[in-house]
């Protein structure tokens, strides 16, 4: 199962874009990881000397996975026996900002398991992702 989210909000004052997709396999408990090419795509859109490791990759890998087991915990616990493989993170430097992978790759678990929880992440008045 394939589960993709794209924030895209603009308000007034802020502009934050995140894409996170990921592919859910059923597993004996619940698992995390990241894939070998989250950020592939810079070397598709803009050639491969963009591909490189930049800083702030592991940030944005360690926000994708703490949403992907957000989303995991607010499941019924008949439905967290999953194994998450994030594969890929769409950032943008300008437009993504704390909390915008999280909240992305919640969304995409979501969506690739077809539930939607009770209590979930929302967007705020100043256009911050607010995870209750």
């Amino acid at each position: 199962m394939e589960g993709k989210y794209r924030l895209q909000r603009q308000t007034s004052r802020w502009a934050r874009f995140a894409q996170v997709t990921v592919h859910i396999t059923v597993a004996g408990e619940p698992d995390v990881r990241m894939g070998a090419d989250v950020f592939g795509w810079r070397g598709r859109s803009y050639g491969t000397a963009v591909c490189a490791s930049r800083a702030g990759d592991e940030r944005i890998q360690a926000e994708a996975r703490e949403g992907a087991w957000y989303a995991l915990v607010q499941l019924p616990e008949s439905a967290r026996e999953v194994l998450v493989s994030v594969v890929e993170i769409v950032t943008a430097p300008a437009d993504t900002g704390p909390g915008d992978v999280k909240f992305a790759a919640a969304h995409s678990v979501w969506q690739a398991v077809g539930r939607d929880p009770d209590q979930h992440p929302w967007i705020g008045d100043d256009g911050n992702p607010v995870f209750p």
